[in-house]
């Protein structure tokens, strides 16, 4: 999806749900089952989201893809920007990211 955005278009916003956020972690090892939250509201089996990633897996294809991060805000649970200690390690701290790339 990516790529054909790229193709049509000199600007992207992309916002993604952080799959390394502790509280999927936490789910998934505690449970032993895919999580189903806020910001994955459906089964493994019935979402929209193709291919689920983190910040960092996300961050290492906009580079690979050529494309420049401009901006990056990350959202808490609350749905507000991060603060403090969440800024520092977004992998872990921050539910999701919005970012605008340009090619």
């Amino acid at each position: 999806v990516l790529t054909e955005m790229k193709r049509v278009a000199g600007r992207l916003v992309v916002s993604l749900p952080n799959f390394a956020h502790w509280k999927l972690r936490a789910t998934l090892a505690l449970r032993g089952r895919m999580p189903v939250t806020d910001a994955l509201p459906y089964r493994w089996y019935d979402t929209p989201n193709i291919h689920l990633c983190t910040i960092s897996d996300f961050e290492d294809l906009t580079r690979e893809l050529g494309l420049r991060i401009d901006r990056r805000i990350l959202i808490d649970a609350s749905g507000h920007r991060t603060k403090g200690l969440a800024n520092r390690v977004p992998n872990l701290l921050a539910e999701r990211a919005v970012y605008s790339l340009t090619t």
